[in-house]
């Protein structure tokens, strides 16, 4: 089984210099007095100096990129360096900003209110965190799932990356079609002709007043086209032909010929450069569509990621309302209990509306959990998910509650070199820069050599390996060669294509700049929301650990007046509504736990480094396949710790 690992090579190009630019005239296309000619185009000269010297301002981004493309004679990395250079401003004073920031609630300002940022403490762990990664329901069986796994069995299954895994077989296939105009071509061609016609004269016949001919012939041979546009072909000619002519001699004639024929381009179409760009254009449009892979494939598996971290929290919502629905319960009954005592029976019909509400909750977020685990099998589609007597999916990765360690410089820098986004824009622009090579080629004049060469035999009798022969034992090769030159007056065409391409170059490099900044903006947001989200975490921490604190007092009052054996169902009450509080801020934590967990992964992704920070690679397959088409294989590596 061949096997090939695809890394979308950078293939050089040969370099083509521009020729020299020169300011676009005014082509006349009728004949005009000479002196006529030359008082207008030094009119034209004058009018235009000013023009084109305020064009030459405006260009300066065409000039820019143009001439980062040549210097580095299409080498990817080289290229983007020195692009890269227009971008290195930015990135400076966005760290700048991002550090010099003195947030309003630093305790720094004059607003009044300062939050401390704290800390998540070592080796927290909720209450139902024990409980969150074991299998709730007993009567259906489960199956474990992490991060880690899920995008294995993702990579694995999904339909949706099998989807995104054709894209680049699809474009390798340009490469291979830009090469067939430079295969051998076998051609044949016969061809029977029996005529039998009038003459108006006896010099074609000789005194037969009806022309009479019968003739076969056989052509075929080789053509080539080579990368310097040269076009060559060798052609075998083998027949023969007889006439009722009383002049035609010797009869039953076998004819032999063999024909060279060179046709080369020396202005328009000529090099290497121009013939290969088409090749070299398919294989710049398939390293694209890597690129384009790898952000589909990200993209995917962070949805895959959000999927993981949404059943997590639903799972630990259900536990938190199921807990609550049973204390609340509780309470209640021991409501019950006091109502001609100390309970009002208002207080108690109120209880009674939140033990419903709160059984309620419960069974909605079991339906909850069922919907994020059908989420995940829709992302994962793994056939292992699906079970007649129904699924639990358990989730054994739990979150992270350690502050996430990376600068916002080194972020950016990643983002810049990492994010397919990127490299696809400066990819289009060495397409766009072949493509202005090419139209500046076809700017000059159609000019042809043509050559020929051949020998020819002929014998009676219908001997043709005698004739055969006689074309290289009798006489020489003749000889025909020729120039043909061609150019349209005003050449609006080419020049038309040529500006176009000119103005599709900078328009590229526009909108690698508009690339840069969207991907630098979100990095910038990723890792904010990442420490909004750590924050948020920490304070929905302390908030939980408040109304924990709450219940736990109430607690301890209850038992208080039942060692006073005074009246305390007021205080069931309250402890009911405090039980509500706390599980809000419980919801609110796992909420936090959530985001928090999935900017992590959002932050890589906008970084560019999800899928090599997760060992994905990618791997073509084109042999020992089931129905012998190339395959994609998008794979996680083995863990050899594992």
């Amino acid at each position: 089984m061949k096997k090939r690992v695809l890394s979308y090579p950078h293939t050089p190009v040969a370099k083509h210099n521009n020729p020299k630019k020169a300011p676009p005239g005014i082509r006349s296309r009728a004949a005009i007095p000479i002196l006529t000619l030359a008082s207008l185009a030094a009119l034209l000269f004058s009018c235009t100096t000013a023009v084109y010297a305020e064009i030459d301002k405006d260009t300066t981004d065409f000039e820019t990129v143009v001439d980062a493309t040549r210097t580095s004679n299409q080498d990817y990395q080289e290229l983007r360096k020195k692009l890269f250079d227009r971008y290195s401003t930015i990135i400076v004073k966005m760290e700048q900003a991002e550090s010099g920031y003195t947030s309003i609630f630093s305790g720094t300002s004059d607003q009044g209110l300062s939050l401390d940022e704290g800390s998540m403490p070592e080796g927290f762990s909720p209450w139902w965190q024990s409980r969150v990664n074991n299998q709730l329901n007993t009567s259906v069986p489960n199956i474990a799932a992490d991060v880690t796994t899920l995008f294995t069995k993702a990579l694995q299954y999904s339909s949706q990356i099998k989807v995104f895994s054709d894209l680049p077989l699809i474009r390798e296939t340009t490469i291979q079609e830009a090469e067939g105009p430079y295969d051998f071509r076998l051609f044949a061609e016969g061809r029977l002709t029996d005529l039998d016609e009038p003459v108006g004269d006896d010099l074609k016949t000789g005194g037969p007043m009806r022309y009479e001919e019968h003739s076969k012939n056989l052509a075929y041979g080789l053509r080539k086209k080579f990368l310097a546009g040269t076009e060559v072909e060798l052609k075998q000619n083998i027949g023969d032909m007889d006439t009722n002519s009383t002049f035609f001699n010797p009869e039953d004639q076998a004819r032999s010929g063999t024909y060279l024929t060179i046709k080369q381009p020396l202005l328009k179409r000529f090099g290497i450069a121009y013939n290969r760009s088409p090749i070299d254009l398919a294989t710049i449009d398939h390293s694209i569509a890597g690129e384009e892979l790898r952000r589909n494939v990200e993209s995917h598996l962070l949805e895959v990621t959000r999927a993981y971290w949404g059943l997590y929290m639903e799972r630990s919502l259900l536990l938190q309302k199921e807990q609550l629905a049973q204390k609340s319960l509780k309470i209640y009954q021991q409501m019950q209990q006091r109502t001609d005592m100390d309970v009002d029976r208002s207080l108690l019909a109120r209880a009674k509306s939140q033990v419903s509400a709160h059984k309620l909750a419960a069974m909605q977020a079991e339906y909850a959990m069922l919907n994020a685990q059908s989420r995940i099998r829709a992302l994962v589609n793994d056939p292992a998910m699906l079970s007649a007597s129904g699924m639990e999916m358990v989730t054994r990765q739990l979150p992270s509650h350690k502050l996430f360690d990376v600068s916002f410089d080194k972020a950016l820098q990643t983002t810049l070199k990492n994010r397919p986004e990127v490299a696809q824009a400066i990819k289009h622009i060495q397409s766009a820069y072949l493509r202005l090579q090419r139209s500046e080629n076809e700017l000059m004049p159609d000019l042809d050599l043509f050559f020929q060469t051949y020998v020819k035999g002929l014998e009676g009798d219908y001997e043709y390996g005698t004739a055969y022969s006689n074309q290289f034992d009798e006489g020489g090769p003749s000889y025909v060669a020729g120039l043909r030159f061609e150019f349209p007056l005003g050449n609006n065409g080419a020049e038309a294509r040529n500006l176009r391409k000119k103005l599709e170059i900078r328009q590229l490099l526009h909108q690698l700049d508009t690339t840069v900044e969207n991907v630098l903006l979100e990095t910038q947001v990723s890792y904010r929301e990442l420490v909004k989200n750590y924050r948020s975490m920490v304070q929905s921490y302390q908030i939980m650990r408040s109304d924990d604190e709450e219940v736990k007092a109430l607690l301890a009052r209850i038992d208080y007046l039942l060692t006073k054996n005074d009246p305390y169902g007021d205080v069931l009450y309250r402890l009911l509504d405090a039980n509500e509080r706390l599980t809000d801020s419980e919801e609110l934590f796992a909420k936090s736990e959530l985001t928090y967990n999935y900017s992590q992964y959002n932050l890589y992704r906008a970084m560019g480094i999800l899928v090599s920070t997760s060992d994905i690679n990618f791997e073509e397959q084109t042999k020992d396949t089931a129905d012998g088409l190339p395959v994609m294989h998008v794979r996680k590596n083995a863990d050899p710790h594992s």
